[in-house]
């Protein structure tokens, strides 16, 4: 983009964004500012009884009476799942959502918002505003430092007739307030942890690489990125308390950046595996980020060198742009193996169908918002490339 062309922003993000240590004691006043007195809590059902977890419960309920909550959310969230609770939310007489948990809790509760309201099965409103009525408000708590849809107008679910991954995206599923709490992290297992680190930088390079991206989500994208990969640089000794707090803040960051632009052909692969393998989506990203950056090739070179060069400014000062990019490329590997993610191979538990992968990423709403035009052709030759045997 020119220094002439105009660009209009329209920013999305919570009302209220809270961040912080502890910042999720705030979480009852909030709702009491708000008015409302009824929510159900949608929990991760692996989170157990973690202490961050215990003690939320325990604040929203200070005369000892239990808060109406569910846990029924699996990790990889479907429709059925989100009408399920839809159907709590109506026979509870519910004002509100209270998500705690990673990106399948957040997305699996922004459906069960919109279903809640409005007529119709949610595969109806699949696209862009495709729902009339707005949901009922959510407030969002994440417990991994990876999906960022706490901050975000998108909902991911999985439709099971034929397997597949398909977005409702609308201004009013932004949560009405977020409170990104790195406490909650403490009780996340290394691996998953890194898988969601991952899928952070995922989020946080494909908005900053997108052409349409406007200089907000690039800043936003470009800070993001260089505080996950100063963690990865750690290895797999990455979880400390400043660790933590850093990927909480990036995540949110990264959220903000694709959230008012766009993900891209890494999504599109992770979704396919994810729909018809469920293939865990932080994990899948982790897989896919490495080799999707690679096929793009010189395209990229430039801006991920100025992002490589914030990182590791005085080993990269004198360096081309093509080997700056390259030792980005090999801390995500590095990071993706010392923390054992995952291959493609066993996330989908052996030879996937490459050309079925590859025409459902084509067909993802995401796919045009890469740096390079990509077909299917350009999908089967990265899954090739990962993976010669496919089926």
């Amino acid at each position: 983009m020119s220094a002439c062309d105009m660009q209009e922003l329209r920013w999305l993000a919570p009302q209220r964004l809270l961040t912080g240590a502890g910042c999720r004691h705030r979480l009852p006043t909030v709702l009491a500012d708000d008015g409302r007195g009824n929510p159900l809590v949608v929990l991760d059902p692996r989170l157990g009884d973690a202490p961050a977890v215990a003690d939320l419960l325990r604040a929203l309920s200070p005369d000892g009476r239990p808060v109406a909550r569910t846990d029924q959310v699996p990790g990889e969230p479907d429709v059925d799942c989100a009408e399920a609770i839809a159907s709590l939310l109506k026979a509870g007489g519910h004002d509100c959502v209270i998500a705690v948990g990673g990106g399948s809790v957040i997305d699996a509760s922004k459906g069960a918002a919109i279903a809640a309201t409005n007529p119709g099965r949610l595969a109806d409103f699949e696209g862009f505003d495709r729902f009339t009525i707005d949901p009922l408000p959510l407030y969002a708590l994440p417990t991994t430092a990876g999906t960022g849809s706490e901050v975000t107008r998108v909902t991911v679910l999985g439709v099971n007739d034929p397997p597949r991954k398909m977005s409702i995206k609308s201004a009013r599923l932004v949560p009405v307030a977020a409170f990104v709490d790195p406490d909650f992290l403490a009780t996340v297992p290394p691996r998953v942890g890194a898988a969601a680190a991952t899928d952070a930088l995922t989020h946080a390079l494909e908005a900053y690489l997108r052409p349409a991206s406007t200089p907000v989500s690039r800043a936003l994208g470009l800070r993001a990125a260089t505080l996950i990969l100063r963690v990865m640089r750690c290895g797999a000794d990455y979880v400390t308390a400043s660790n933590l707090s850093d990927l909480a803040s990036a995540s949110m960051l990264a959220g903000l950046a694709f959230g008012n632009s766009d993900v891209g052909p890494v999504h599109c692969l992770a979704e396919s595996i994810g729909a018809v393998y469920k293939a865990p989506h932080g994990a899948a990203n982790a897989v896919f980020l490495g080799p999707v950056l690679t096929y793009y090739g010189d395209v990229v070179a430039a801006p991920l060198a100025e992002v490589a060069r914030t990182v590791w400014s005085s080993e990269l000062a004198n360096q081309d742009d093509l080997t700056a990019m390259g030792v980005l490329l090999s801390a995500v590997e590095s990071f993706v193996a010392d923390n054992e993610v995952g291959t493609l191979d066993s996330l989908c538990g052996g030879p996937i169908d490459c050309e079925r992968i590859s025409a459902l990423a084509e067909s993802n709403n995401s796919n045009a918002s890469g740096p390079i035009p990509m077909t299917a052709t350009d999908y089967r030759r990265i899954i090739e490339a990962m993976q010669p045997l496919t089926v």
